[in-house]
């Protein structure tokens, strides 16, 4: 009896120890998911916050860079604009591509000097801003012409000298006297005050 007693004491022990591992165990692996989870539940909302973060960021980039695209496109356009307005089309598009410009020449060119007759009366006659407008639409006016007869406008202070291209279609000088008709005609309703 005392040997079985001996024998269900160790049975009882061994079981206890075996227990008591088994509890640590299972303790220790609770205690392993719950601090995970809690991490995991701290760690969530900064990673969230940080991936919203760097979205919006990418999009404020993205909009930045479309409004920086278009700002170049335009001061690309105005830049073009200013050379063709120096430079012939043609000097412009070579000078665009790098390439080498050769000067070219004409055997025949015809300048054309304009000016308006009588300016200093009818500006006195003018508000500022009359005369403003008024020398606004001659330009436009005169520029619309230089473009519609392929003339080469060179600006200089207070000047244009327009200079024709050469045309092999037309006669040099029914092409002269059609621009300089062109231009008197279109500006005739300015002069009349």
């Amino acid at each position: 009896m005392f040997s079985l007693l001996q024998c269900w004491c160790c049975l009882l022990q061994e079981g206890q120890e075996k227990l008591h591992k088994k509890s640590k165990e299972i303790l220790s692996a609770i205690s392993l998911k719950i601090t995970l989870s809690v991490v995991a539940c701290l760690i969530y909302p900064i990673v969230l916050m940080s991936f919203k973060q760097m979205t919006d960021w990418i999009h404020s980039y993205a909009r930045n860079l479309k409004e920086k695209t278009e700002d170049l496109k335009r001061e690309r356009r105005l830049a073009e604009d200013l050379l063709h307005q120096m430079l012939p089309k043609s000097v412009a598009k070579q000078l665009r591509k790098c390439q080498k410009v050769e000067a070219e020449n004409y055997d025949q060119v015809t300048i054309f000097f304009s000016d308006i007759v009588g300016f200093t009366s009818i500006a006195a006659s003018c508000t500022p801003l009359q005369v403003v407008e008024m020398l606004n639409n001659l330009y436009v006016c005169f520029d619309t012409r230089i473009e519609s007869y392929d003339v080469y406008k060179v600006s200089t202070w207070a000047e244009v000298k327009p200079g024709e291209k050469q045309n092999r279609t037309q006669s040099r000088c029914v092409r002269r006297k059609e621009f300089c008709i062109s231009v008197q005609a279109a500006a005739s309703p300015h002069t009349s005050g």
